[in-house]
């Protein structure tokens, strides 16, 4: 037995000694990159150019909470436009209304491919710079994936994931050092979770597309962000995905949510957690298995 405990110690010290180093190792690369992405020369700007800030999702939800945050912060994004992107005109021309800020509307369904077309045109019939893309379309539906299907949960990649990326390729030509690209992921992406299996896999996807992109355009000064809210309970998200009418303990407003993630997207940081559920999530995520946190986060996920 006395063999066995000073085997155990030891394997206790070595494997602590990593984790507390690989840690602190993540931690420094993270402040290194932010701050490469924060200092950059400006590229000149030419004459009539419009810069503008792409928000698709923006009818409802976290996508509208950015639109109407945004528009009190226009100066410290560098921001001239709101270009607004969503399936209902009637709400769509409403914020653009209340907001009272130049915008153009584009209502459109971005599971449909034909759509990506109007927004390339757009984009290129005039001198436009993208410094802000925000992809905050989604959609999520609580159930097996034998109950839910594969019509809808198709149509759940389409929104969450493949229209993420294609909003990407049509904006990147047309950014520059110093845009910011933000992917709305979510909590559920930090593990897996029975019941709630393609829009947390959607989301996971999210997660590890932004952490690669980042690197990738790293060189270019361009940013990506990805925020990962728990439940927000005032965006009818709640009632479309899990059926339930009551929102679960700790679930978050909107204008939290969106003031909280705009500060890490301000410092062009790479993980948002902007609750408390979120960031616990986020370190658990990284001290146990998956299939440990995979059947508390099924369980608790309303």
């Amino acid at each position: 037995m006395h063999i066995i405990s000073e085997i155990y110690s030891h394997c206790v010290s070595i494997f602590g000694n990593i984790f507390f180093w690989m840690g602190l190792l993540g931690i420094i690369i993270s402040l290194v990159e932010s701050a490469r992405l924060r200092h950059y020369r400006k590229p000149p700007v030419s004459s009539g150019m419009k810069k503008i800030a792409v928000i698709t999702g923006a009818s409802g939800g976290l996508g509208r909470g950015y639109v109407l945050a945004l528009s009190q912060q226009m100066a410290a994004f560098d921001i001239d436009e709101f270009w607004l992107i969503a399936r209902s005109e009637d709400r769509l021309n409403a914020l653009s209304d209340e907001i009272h800020v130049h915008s153009r509307i584009f209502p459109v369904d971005l599971t449909d491919e034909s759509s990506y077309g109007l927004i390339e045109r757009s984009l290129k019939s005039g001198n436009y710079q993208v410094l802000l893309l925000i992809n905050s379309a989604g959609m999520g539906l609580s159930g097996t994936s034998e109950k839910i299907g594969n019509t809808v949960e198709q149509r759940m990649i389409k929104l969450n994931d493949s229209a993420t990326v294609s909003m990407i390729q049509l904006c990147l030509p047309y950014m520059t050092a110093g845009s910011r690209i933000v992917n709305l992921a979510s909590i559920a992406g930090f593990q897996s979770m029975a019941g709630f299996n393609t829009y947390a896999a959607s989301k996971a996807f999210i997660l590890n597309y932004s952490r690669a992109l980042r690197q990738e355009l790293l060189p270019q000064k361009i940013s990506v962000t990805a925020v990962c809210p728990y439940w927000v309970r005032d965006t009818g998200f709640i009632e479309t995905a899990s059926g339930h009418q009551s929102s679960p303990f700790l679930s978050a407003k909107t204008s939290s949510v969106v003031k909280r993630s705009l500060r890490t997207i301000k410092r062009r940081g790479l993980i948002s957690t902007p609750s408390i559920v979120s960031f616990l999530d986020f370190i658990l995520g990284r001290l146990f298995p998956d299939n440990v946190l995979s059947r508390i986060a099924s369980l608790l996920r309303v």
